[in-house]
């Protein structure tokens, strides 16, 4: 798979759990750029989760934080709790 085919398929998957939530969110796939996950803040601004790799492993960022890509269920329930704040 291609980088950008396992970035999409990482941000894929904690888009649809945030959805079931409900979490609104965006997944935008630039023609030119890697794919980019916004999920709506509790203040009303959109929060930007990109894909990298990092270590060898698949990372989330968010706010910050560096989530681990093999655990994306756990990211999501992570981001959720967040955008509540």
């Amino acid at each position: 798979m291609a980088p950008c085919e396992i970035r999409y398929g990482l941000l894929v998957r904690p888009a649809w759990e945030l959805r079931a939530i409900p979490v609104g969110t965006w997944l935008v796939l630039p023609c030119r750029a890697e794919p980019v996950l916004y999920v709506a803040a509790g203040n009303g601004r959109k929060d930007t989760i990109v894909v990298v790799r990092r270590d060898g492993h698949w990372r989330l960022l968010w706010r910050g934080a560096e989530l681990d890509g093999g655990h994306l269920g756990v990211a999501a329930r992570h981001i959720a709790a967040g955008t509540a704040v």
